[in-house]
């Protein structure tokens, strides 16, 4: 018996278990052959073929395809490469196609492809096409099975028995239901026969199927007389280039001499007419290399496409490069700060390159929109498989157990972001009574059986996403390469995420959106308008002193990615604000490198310090002897262990990889011999291996840590020297570290006036200008779009002369005028009026307006004035709350002086004295910004936490005991009172907490 028709959980909301859990077990009960039929996709195609080889399987490729309008079904599996290619159009059809039929569908595509079908219509009508189709006998003999039977036999059609699963074992069932439940957004109670696979629907060993079909031998001789057939073992994953369009008889116009001459006169734009001999040397080195290994139309595709943009972050380990330099594709010189070309390229590299290009987030939808136009039907998006993580899994079990939204919510909205996803069994109840994030709930019946369910959702695909950036672009049309279909956004998408499309060969360029290239684009156009003479040709911002003053002391809020608490604190333990560190720093910053970084500084700042190996000191001399970036695990690996440059790459992506550590277990005894043949000591061989692995998860290479630097140098300067257009900037872009009041409070701090929106002078985003932002129609709640629209096109007429004519012209929902109201956005029509006053001529007018629609009576009664009633004086903090309601910020003052009262008499040291009480406990008062919780080495969770007041922020450590106390009564909704001791490190000063009150 072979089983031909396997469903994985990539048959979404149906299968239960991975292509790898599957090969396993199929193995374990002697299978040495097997097809994973999974419904109208090709989703787990890699998974699949790598879980075979590392089962020794053979694998057969196949799926099930399904008809839009009928219950008919055919599993179509692949006997050879044209049946692959017509597999991957007829799934593509299935899924683009709305009047897709499947009689049609496999008409057009039965080449090279065997099709299994209980469908009595669609057997005799593949039969007359001379198609190779068998009658598929699902389960077991039935009476339905034996009419199908017999009308194969009277067709000369082979009955083959397809027991089809959906999940491993008997037990499996109960989870079957629950997803089953969960994709029909129904409860458990609910669901009947036709909404589930059979109780029998698991994969049963060979014996097991004998069984069943004992009165059907034939059947299961058909199975392997079908498999025969199935020579096909998986598509070739030869790298696809993306095509360029030139004259193939021509030989001055091949993809090799067009990236050169292209090259070449970049290199000139960069660094003028004569170059240097280290410039065009290492122009021939990557020239040479790239077209032996077949790239030039990548780099040239790569390179028509950001020119569509006059802004751009070229950036991973395509910053290498110089020829991408030369291009325009990065920023970075290569040659100027030393990176790794071999990083990028290599003659032994088997995967295909990866150019990451950041736009700004705004711009980069309309360049991918023209990619996928200009190379239609030739590009699509990668994809993403979305699985179920902790909180939602919790959910949607909980919502099928008939809970309701308060009782899930009362568990899922305390769960903490980093919950880790590695339950082993019967652990995930233990974990959560044990979250101190819950302390205080309980969870009776159903909530054990809940968590138990839950935990074996983890990991299960949900639903297909589109990939953040990754875009295909193929020399034939894509779906002879792999299915695709069409995203809920309307993109084409394939059906493979960037793992499976790097193994199937197809060469990823990722287009991604960048909100601090926005900010830059917005604050040098604020510039302009303002009349500032900005040449962004002759900038150089890494050589301005002022902006490294500011980097080196840590001043860095909203400048990219050196914006964060732990950057900022590094900056200022490091006090080095040159472009060389900045580099270094961007990398180091990853969270398994705490240690090193802790001795990182120590070295900076003169401590002694020999390399781990002498032939180590050249390799990491720029970096302190510290492995910094990706490419020094790789340098070390060929140094020390004698690698090749492939092998150590190979070393360098299997780190950072989920599934690692069968992988790593190989390299691990590979460096360790290489490493001891080289003469050094066990102890020296386990440091090394202790860096390296610092690097697991994500961190990045030189080139990628190059481009962040660069962006973050721009925005760093711009705020240096414009902090008012590059603030209002900022919060334009609605993006970054930090809230809007976090970014409005650090603008105050640097004396920038902010002024209150405006429904005469007020664009829809920030502006600045000198010394004064004035706040944009953006930040305004309930403020639609549509209504920002209106009033920036009424007033463009003529200004509004007052509420009434505001309310005329614009026509505002109720939600918007109060918000107008309170945000003060009228105070400059109506300078003598308070907010009452306003909300009364809003009453009157609406009065009016309902009055005019209805119906006018015979004998009209001449309506009676409204005398406007005498409203008390305003009360200051009343408007003030009105203003933090409708804005979240205040545009006079920072919300802390509202408690000044409150706080008075306590001994509160402000945030900016903070420094002035080392080694002492103080109190400190202020509002949460921004958080991040790491875990000590015994997994306990921790947190830094980052407060501010009205002269500083303020960066906070709870470690576990006090993290345990206080973490489920933090939020940003209010100030805390906090107690703790002020430590100094370097420089950077913190405070360790043992107290909070809420204020």
């Amino acid at each position: 018996m072979i089983p031909l028709t396997v469903r994985s959980c990539y048959s979404l909301m149906w299968g239960t278990d991975s292509p790898k859990k599957i090969c396993r077990a199929a193995r374990k009960m002697g299978y040495d052959r097997l097809a994973i039929t999974d419904t109208d996709n090709l989703y787990g195609l890699w998974p699949f073929l790598n879980a075979c080889r590392e089962e020794e399987i053979t694998p057969m490729v196949g799926a099930e395809i399904t008809d839009r309008n009928t219950s008919a079904r055919a599993v179509c599996l692949v006997k050879n490469p044209e049946g692959y290619k017509n597999l991957c159009r007829l799934i593509t059809a299935r899924k683009t196609d709305p009047a897709f039929d499947l009689k049609t569908g496999l008409a057009a595509h039965e080449k090279g492809l065997a099709v299994l079908t209980q469908s009595e219509p669609l057997l005799a009508h593949l039969r007359e096409t001379n198609s190779d189709v068998f009658a598929s006998a699902p389960r077991k003999p039935t009476e339905a099975a034996s009419r199908l039977k017999k009308t194969a036999e009277r067709l000369g059609v082979l009955t083959v028995a397809t027991p089809g699963s959906f999940f491993l074992e008997p037990g499996d069932w109960g989870l079957h239901q629950l997803v089953r439940a969960i994709d029909l957004n129904t409860s458990l109670f609910k669901l009947t026969s036709k909404d589930m696979a059979p109780k029998d629907a698991w994969l049963a060993p060979p014996e097991a199927y004998g069984e069943r079909f004992g009165i059907w031998p034939e059947a299961i001789n058909a199975s392997h007389l079908l498999a025969e057939k199935l020579t096909f073992t998986g598509p070739d994953q030869t790298l696809v280039m993306p095509p360029l369009d030139v004259d193939p008889s021509n030989p001055f116009r091949t993809a090799a001499r067009l990236l050169r001459k292209a090259a070449y006169d970049g290199a000139k734009n960069r660094y003028g007419e004569d170059l240097s001999e280290t410039v065009v040397d290492r122009l021939e080195h990557e020239l040479s290399t790239i077209e032996r290994m077949g790239f030039s139309s990548y780099f040239l595709v790569v390179r028509d496409i950001v020119l569509q943009s006059p802004r751009i972050c070229g950036r991973g380990s395509g910053a290498a490069s110089l020829v991408a330099y030369c291009l325009g594709i990065t920023n970075v010189c290569p040659v100027k700060y030393n990176l790794y070309f071999e990083r990028f390229l290599n003659p032994g590299r088997k995967d295909p390159p990866d150019i990451d290009v950041d736009f700004a987030w705004d711009e980069r939808d309309d360049v991918l929109n023209a990619v996928l136009s200009k190379y239609a039907g030739h590009a699509a998006m990668v994809c993403n498989h979305v699985g179920f993580k902790p909180r939602m899994a919790i959910r949607e079990t909980a919502k099928v157990f008939g809970l309701t939204d308060s009782e899930i919510g009362a568990v899922c909205k305390r769960l903490p972001w980093f919950w880790r996803t590695d339950f082993e069994e019967e652990e995930m109840l233990h974990d959560m009574k044990n979250l101190p994030e819950l302390s205080g709930l309980d969870f009776p019946a159903p909530w054990p059986e809940v968590f138990g369910l839950a935990q074996r959702l983890i990991r299960i695909p949900r639903y297909i996403s589109v990939h953040s950036g990754g875009v295909i672009i193929t020399p034939d049309p894509l779906a002879d390469y792999v299915p695709l279909e069409i995203a809920p956004k309307g993109v084409p998408i394939i059906q493979w995420e960037k793992d499976g499309t790097e193994d199937g060969g197809l060469v990823k360029i990722d287009l991604l959106g960048n909100r601090s290239l926005g900010v830059i684009r917005d604050a040098i156009a604020n510039l302009k308008e303002n009349g500032v003479p900005f040449d962004e040709k002759r900038w150089e911002p890494e050589e301005d002193p002022a902006t490294r003053n500011a980097v080196a002391r840590g001043d860095t809020m909203g400048c990219f990615y050196i914006e964060s608490p732990a950057m900022r604190l590094l900056q200022k333990k490091t006090g080095k604000g040159d472009f060389e560190h900045l580099v270094i720093h961007s990398s180091i910053i990853r969270p398994a490198a705490n240690e090193f970084i802790r001795e990182y500084i120590r070295r900076l700042h003169g401590g002694t310090w020999e390399p781990i190996h002498p032939l180590l000191g050249e390799v990491l001399e720029e970096t302190y002897g510290i492995m910094v970036y990706q490419e020094d695990v790789s340098k070390t690996a060929v140094a020390l262990a004698g690698f090749s440059h492939a092998d150590a790459d190979g070393l360098r992506k299997i780190m950072s990889k989920k599934d690692k550590a069968r992988q790593l277990k190989d390299y691990k005894g590979r460096f360790f011999a290489g490493t001891t043949a080289n003469g050094l000591s066990v102890e020296q061989i386990h440091g090394i291996w202790d860096m390296m692995m610092s690097f697991s998860g994500y961190s990045f290479c030189k080139p990628h840590s190059a481009s962040y630097a660069r962006v973050s140098f721009q925005a760093a300067y711009l705020k240096t020297h414009f902090p008012a257009e590059f603030m209002a900037a900022v919060i334009s872009n609605q993006g970054g570290f930090y809230s809007t009041f976090a970014y409005v409070s650090e603008a105050m701090r640097m004396g920038v006036n902010i002024l209150p929106p405006d429904v005469n002078v007020s664009g829809i985003r920030w502006k600045g200008e000198g010394k004064t932002m004035r706040v944009g129609l953006l930040p305004v709640k309930h403020l639609s779009l549509n209504t920002q629209q209106r009033i920036l096109a009424q007033r463009q007429e003529k200004p509004f002369q007052n509420l009434t004519d505001f309310l005329h012209r614009v026509r505002p929902d109720d939600t918007e005028v109060r918000s107008l109201i309170h945000a003060d956005a009228f105070s400059s029509l109506h300078p003598k009026d308070s907010q009452a006053d306003l909300l009364w001529a809003y009453a009157v007018h609406e009065k009016q307006r309902r009055s005019e629609k209805k119906e006018r009576p015979l004998f009209e009664i001449p309506a009676t004035k409204i005398p406007k009633p005498v409203f008390p004086d305003e009360d200051p903090i009343q408007r003030l709350r009105h203003e933090f309601g409708a804005l979240g910020f205040l545009c006079s003052r920072h919300p802390m002086t509202l408690y000044a009262d409150r706080l008075a008499g306590r001994g509160i040291i402000k945030a900016k004295d903070l420094s002035l009480f080392i080694g002492k406990r103080l109190t400190v008062a202020g509002l949460l910004i921004t958080g991040k919780v790491v875990h000590t080495r015994q997994g306990d969770p921790m947190e830094f936490l980052t407060f501010e007041d009205e002269t500083g922020t303020l960066e906070t450590v709870f470690f576990p005991d006090a993290y345990h106390r206080f973490c489920s009564i933090l939020d940003k909704t209010r100030p805390f009172i906090l107690t703790g001791k002020v430590e100094e490190d370097f420089g950077a000063v913190t405070l360790t907490v043992f107290q909070v009150q809420r204020c």
